[in-house]
């Protein structure tokens, strides 16, 4: 008789749930352009050539990161239409619909998600309604009124394939550091493994360990790392996982 199992960490369920999206391809976006999973990749024919007498071997061109000459908005206003309007950002070849931030300047708290919300609509939100709900009682678990909070998305686009390029890293991270100046938050919640590589350098499991600080003009702001709302859904074992995340955070003084 086989010895019962014993009861994986929490630790170890997470990083299965991470190798589980990478190889599941949760993350990607089936609205813009589906393929079957299991169609067989067809083989390529293979054609004679004749000899050729010498080779020139060519480098691999590599794809071109948008270089913007000129500094980012100074002020609140001009960056938010910058946002809405430039065709020089980094994910204006992803896609036409942006997910502009919502909330009030000088929040309690600022969050960030690496990208917006698609739905099988081709909607795309900051958060859907469900996880939108969740967001605000997470909230309001820290003693924080959600109107009174400020939410972005490091790409104000969705990417076709639900995932950022690591070229880009550095500058999204220029530009989410340089929003965080324009907004002045008291706190920030980071969401997902995505952002907390871009904003941090580490994947979620290792940036969720400790309280962390956003260094950005000369300010210092304290900073979690934890699950998305929708995977806290999905996934409602992890919630008290969040909650002990969200305890780092110095708590809202009522009014």
């Amino acid at each position: 008789m086989t010895p019962p199992t014993a009861n994986p960490s929490a630790d170890s369920m997470i990083q299965s749930l991470q190798n589980w999206w990478s190889l599941a391809g949760v993350e990607l976006d089936y609205a813009d352009q589906p393929s079957p999973l299991l169609t067989p990749v067809a083989e390529t024919p293979v054609i004679a050539s004749s000899p050729v007498t010498s080779v020139t071997t060519r480098e691999r061109e590599e794809p071109k990161i948008p270089v913007r000459d000129k500094p980012l908005p100074e002020t609140y206003d001009d960056f938010l239409d910058w946002l809405s309007n430039s065709n020089d950002l980094i994910e204006a070849n992803w896609s036409k619909r942006r997910v502009l931030p919502q909330g009030v300047l000088e929040p309690e708290i600022m969050t960030i998600s690496a990208l917006p919300e698609k739905n099988r609509n081709g909607d795309v939100h900051l958060f859907n309604s469900d996880n939108q709900k969740l967001l605000n009682k997470m909230l309001a678990a820290i003693g924080c009124d959600s109107e009174k909070s400020y939410s972005a998305t490091i790409s104000v686009s969705a990417s076709v394939d639900g995932r950022i390029d690591d070229q880009y890293w550095n500058a999204l991270k220029t530009r989410i550091f340089h929003h965080i100046t324009l907004v002045r938050p008291k706190r920030i919640i980071c969401f997902g493994d995505l952002a907390a590589k871009i904003v941090f350098g580490e994947d979620l499991l290792s940036a969720r360990k400790n309280k962390q600080f956003i260094n950005h003009d000369s300010s210092k702001t304290e900073t979690i790392v934890t699950f998305h709302p929708r995977i806290l859904i999905e996934r409602p074992l992890f919630k008290a996982e969040a909650w002990r995340d969200l305890q780092m955070l110095t708590r809202i003084s009522a009014p």
